[in-house]
């Protein structure tokens, strides 16, 4: 999974452990080199590396096709697309715009709060915990983790529970 730099700086700020629980329960976690230097919550990558993130260099023919294509993602979206899509990797976003444009060329996409759902659903973490991550996520990004968004989570989450429960 490729996290962008809306994910990664939402779990950044609120619950840096939380990242570490993706890689030991959902699986490994990476994030394009350019991406790193938008997150300000950090010093440098080796902070995100003993977190257990994995720091990938985009290929330079992907650098290049990113500089040069303008439009509604930034340089660094367009990256993240472009590599998620020459790996293979799952793109983890909460921007709208590179979602539509992930969708467009068959990238597959989680959002972040559907992270933190599969961490919760492995049983790396409590449906209270998970939730009370989710309400601090919004606290921190209300213009894009709305209350819609936290109540679809929640339902997910107890609904997720129903079905451990019977298993």
């Amino acid at each position: 999974m490729l996290m962008d730099a809306c994910v990664l700086i939402d779990f950044i700020k609120v619950e840096r452990a939380l990242l570490e629980l993706v890689v030991k329960h959902v699986g490994p976690l990476f994030v394009a080199s350019p991406v790193v230097d938008e997150v300000n919550d950090i010093k440098d990558e080796n902070e995100l590396v003993e977190l257990g993130i994995i720091i990938v260099e985009p290929e330079l023919e992907d650098a290049f096709t990113a500089a040069a294509h303008s439009g509604p993602i930034s340089f660094q979206d367009r990256l993240c697309l472009l590599t998620a899509k020459r790996q293979g990797f799952i793109c983890v976003t909460n921007d709208k715009s590179l979602r539509k444009v992930c969708d467009q060329e068959g990238v597959p996409l989680l959002w972040g709060l559907q992270l933190l759902a599969e961490v919760y659903n492995a049983g790396g973490i409590s449906a209270v915990e998970a939730e009370l991550i989710a309400v601090a996520i919004q606290r921190s990004n209300p213009m894009h983790i709305t209350d819609s968004i936290v109540l679809a989570f929640k339902e997910i989450i107890h609904g997720q529970k129903g079905r451990r429960s019977r298993s």
